[in-house]
């Protein structure tokens, strides 16, 4: 799903209050974790930059929250870390019963590309 929002502030405000809306501000504190990151929205989403590079794009879907950090197998190969969790070539769907411990270490495996 994309949002009608032209700030971070606005799509927040959109999101409807329910587990997506929980589950994509617990991705994103972890995000914004990332030293200097900058947030904004592309492609209707929430988009986290670092030195001028995507970092990721958030997102709240209908089934699931999206985290898109690009090319995932170059990130995990073998899929060591995302083990059984449902996942695209670049997007992990967080659903509502998922580890989010599993998305804190590709955040942390990505994060350490840029150190």
């Amino acid at each position: 799903m994309q949002y009608d929002a032209k700030t971070p502030k606005e799509y927040l405000a959109l999101l409807d209050d329910d587990w997506r809306r929980e589950r994509l501000l617990a991705i994103r504190e972890m995000l914004l974790k990332v030293p200097g990151i900058v947030e904004g929205i592309g492609y209707g989403m929430l988009q986290f930059r670092v030195d001028g590079e995507v970092f990721a794009h958030l997102n709240a879907q209908k089934a699931y929250v999206g985290v898109y950090l690009g090319e995932l197998e170059r990130i995990d190969p073998g899929a060591k870390i995302r083990g059984g969790m449902n996942c695209g070539k670049s997007c992990l769907r967080v659903r509502k019963r998922d580890d989010l411990g599993v998305v804190k270490a590709l955040v942390g495996r990505k994060e350490a590309w840029i150190a």
